[in-house]
């Protein structure tokens, strides 16, 4: 699938700067960091503070750089988080905005998640974290159910380079999108898509040497790291809020349909439909993903070494209609 990474926010344009949507930014606000236009001076890019973090962006700001036909800000790149906490909070305006096409929608969404990802996997016995990522969820179903496009091009922003925090969003968004098409309800949505976006915060509990090792464990490391399942399910129901439902994905995500798989060796329909979709995804993406001792599988072969080489590790029913939802 097309990797379409133009529109995101988090591209960086210089070492000191980075691109931000004048669209993103709400009317009679306050950013909470300084935003700056770029202009080209003597053939030179030079970036001159527009208004301060502290300053009101009134209607009239805002019109102004549109008669101008200005379609992008800057902020410093120090100042990311902020602006990430600022989109945060105006997010559930920013996905029903008219005027932001789908795709733009997208990137900041999944931006966002990634960001909160990241927060989450730094301190995961945090509620507030969880809550985060639970309304993050909550905005993203709401942009699924109400944009017939919203699924594809989230799809089309995954990225591919692979660390816990991309891989996390990436089941998430995939499962989310599966989910919607395979015709669950918004409160399945929602407790398969904060599920699958938690389902490896265990491996924060493993050490870094194994989760981020170059290349095939040892049977040793291996058994080290069946552990995060366990760690996962244990730190998520300590922290609370959650729907029990959402735990199906982090404690069944390496359940496999043959019985073969881990922590509890569960087989065919005694693993719930949500593990089973969990595992589904989970592989997927680990298999189309870059590692830096492997390139990443393209779909189609990713879904034929699923479909042949895994044999009897998945539903049978349930991967074809992932094939075909991929297809779609």
């Amino acid at each position: 699938m097309k990797n379409k990474r133009d529109t995101q926010i988090s591209v960086s344009i210089t070492d000191n700067y980075i691109p931000i949507l004048l669209k993103t930014i709400r009317c009679n606000t306050c950013v909470g960091c300084d935003i700056f236009l770029k202009l080209c001076v003597n053939n030179k890019e030079q970036f001159v503070l527009y208004v301060s973090g502290e300053t009101l962006i009134n209607t009239s700001k805002i019109d102004r750089l549109l008669k101008e036909h200005v379609e992008r800000l800057y902020i410093r790149k120090e100042d990311c988080q902020k602006f990430f906490q600022y989109l945060e909070s105006s997010l559930k305006k920013i996905i029903h905005d008219g005027t932001l096409k789908t795709e733009e929608k997208a990137g900041i969404v999944y931006d966002l998640a990634k960001n909160i990802m990241v927060d989450v996997l730094k301190n995961p016995r945090s509620g507030e974290n969880i809550a985060h990522s639970r309304e993050l969820i909550s905005n993203t179903v709401e942009f699924i159910i109400n944009n017939k496009d919203a699924s594809r091009s989230l799809i089309n922003v995954l990225s591919y380079d692979y660390y816990t925090y991309t891989h996390s969003v990436n089941v998430s968004v995939l499962g989310l999108a599966f989910s919607r098409y395979l015709g669950f309800s918004i409160d399945e949505l929602y407790s398969v898509g904060t599920g699958m976006m938690l389902h490896d915060v265990g491996k924060t509990r493993i050490v870094s040497e194994i989760v981020n090792k170059e290349g095939s464990l040892t049977e040793e490391e291996f058994e080290k790291m069946k552990e995060h399942v366990a760690f996962g399910v244990e730190i998520l129901e300590n922290v609370g809020g959650l729907d029990t439902r959402s735990l199906y994905s982090v404690a069944q995500h390496h359940e496999k349909y043959s019985g073969k798989g881990y922590p509890r060796g569960l087989q065919g329909e005694d693993i719930h439909k949500y593990g089973q979709l969990a595992c589904i995804v989970d592989v997927y993406d680990a298999l189309t993903t870059r590692r830096s001792y492997s390139d990443a599988r393209k779909p189609f072969t990713a879904l034929k070494m699923m479909k042949n080489e895994m044999e009897g590790s998945f539903n049978e029913k349930l991967l074809m209609h992932f094939i075909r939802f991929l297809g779609s």
